[in-house]
């Protein structure tokens, strides 16, 4: 089994890295693909590193992701980042989701 973890630790004002976990309870190690999905209402989200990563039997890996508000971005308005994962087999992962917004 395959969970995904994202945390973003604040609001959003300026470029803020948000870690996504991926948790590997199986004892083979695989390979996954993250991807985001778009957030939309001004929103950028884009890796920091290779999405493609192994993840060791029992173990876990961290990927960075960017999120970047443009100038249209509403003020005090909720939006949902989330955050997938297929593993080579093409079999998906549940996404996970986080919470952001803009002071």
């Amino acid at each position: 089994m395959y969970t995904l973890t994202a945390v973003a630790t604040a609001p959003v004002e300026t470029p803020h890295t948000v870690t996504v976990d991926v948790y590997n309870f199986g004892d083979t190690a695989r390979r996954v693909t993250l991807t985001a999905r778009p957030v939309g209402g001004g929103w950028t989200v884009r890796a920091e590193q290779e999405t493609r990563i192994r993840v060791p039997a029992g173990g876990r890996v961290g990927v960075n992701f960017t999120l970047l508000a443009s100038s249209s971005v509403a003020r005090r308005t909720d939006r949902r980042p989330a955050f997938r994962a297929t593993l080579d087999d093409r079999s998906e992962i549940p996404a996970s989701v986080a919470l952001i917004h803009l002071r």
